[in-house]
């Protein structure tokens, strides 16, 4: 068995001498188990990027599903808590996402994770019938939440994972962060989510490439973005090989094993990162006819870009002025809300 996690969603730097301003201030730090890359410019750049990782870092405290210290570590084993208003808005967000979407997200799926080994790195194909018994207790129901203590409680043998929104929550600190300290442009990208804000130094659009999922270290298309955020979820990123077929580590609640439908790929394009996360998931389980759909109900918070096993490429229509390919001799095929 052999393990790829391989982030293929970058933002291409397009600096040229002579473009106005450099980069003032950026640094890179290890949290939530993944690089994480944050850029700002202007005045107090460097104030920012601390301000912002120190963020990071406390929320990655609260977080983690590993950290004996942290709240959701204690949630898992304490079954209710009183819990820090972060933990508690995340939590409840998370639940919504899961009721929007047909529990396509379900952050009780954690101890199938754990059982497939992606949190562990003992990776396994389990057998059906215990996959059978944890699907039992993969249910977003048995969460109970209490807003005016802020206090969750789970069922016995309930266990959840943020992970799926965690990232683009942090993302979304970070912006207000570096909104609040008066930076004039900023660039965060954690662990294949990317957020920008501001105006770029040299005065043009950003830039974000989407990875080609079938030809590794190649692009896809790019997307022009003025402000916003961008995520993906995609079946190269985190796998393991056993007897020749490979098993990714985005899991379909219904089924408790790695989602199978024609999709490689999801990006989702928004304001809202936490929702471009927790979207970006959800959609890639659902298989790009029933996304669809779900976009069309919603299309006025998200864009998407969708690539398919068959190599095609298809971009709701928000997008259509703003997303270029990467090789010319290649095509894609927009998604319009109504025809």
């Amino acid at each position: 068995m052999k393990l790829r996690n391989i982030i293929y969603i970058f933002v291409l730097f397009a600096f040229i001498s002579g473009c106005g301003r450099s980069i003032e201030y950026s640094d890179t730090i290890i949290a939530m188990d993944t690089p994480m890359t944050l850029t700002a410019w202007g005045k107090g750049a460097e104030e920012a990027v601390n301000a912002a990782e120190s963020e990071i870092r406390r929320l990655d405290g609260l977080f983690s599903t590993t950290n004996e210290n942290s709240e959701i570590y204690r949630l898992n084993r304490s079954k209710t808590m009183q819990t820090s208003e972060d933990t508690y808005r995340l939590i409840k967000e998370a639940v919504g996402y899961g009721e929007l979407t047909g529990h396509a997200i379900d952050i009780t799926i954690y101890p199938v994770v754990k059982e497939w080994g992606f949190t562990t790195g003992d990776y396994k194909v389990p057998e059906d019938k215990r996959l059978e018994e944890l699907k039992a207790n993969v249910n977003c129901s048995e969460i109970k939440l209490d807003d005016d203590t802020m206090t969750v409680s789970v069922g016995e043998k309930t266990e959840i994972d943020l992970g799926a929104v965690a990232k683009g929550y942090a993302s979304d600190r970070v912006m207000r962060i570096f909104e609040e300290m008066g930076v004039d442009a900023g660039l965060v990208s954690l662990g294949g989510n990317v957020q920008c804000m501001g105006d770029k130094p040299d005065g043009s659009l950003w830039k974000i490439a989407v990875a080609d999922p079938v030809n590794e270290g190649e692009y896809a298309g790019f997307i022009e973005l003025d402000e916003g955020a961008a995520v993906t979820s995609g079946n190269y990123q985190r796998y393991f090989e056993e007897n020749g077929k490979r098993y990714h580590h985005i899991m379909d609640p219904s089924t408790c094993r790695p989602a199978e439908n024609d999709l490689c790929s999801v990006t989702v394009i928004s304001d809202d990162c936490t929702l471009a996360d927790a979207y970006s998931t959800s959609l890639f389980v659902m298989g790009r006819e029933k996304a669809v759909s779900f976009w069309k109900r919603n299309k006025g918070l998200f864009d998407v870009v969708f690539i398919t096993k068959d190599g095609g490429i298809y971009i709701t229509e928000g997008l259509k002025d703003s997303f270029t390919l990467a090789d010319e001799g290649t095509d894609f095929e927009i998604i319009y809300a109504e025809k």
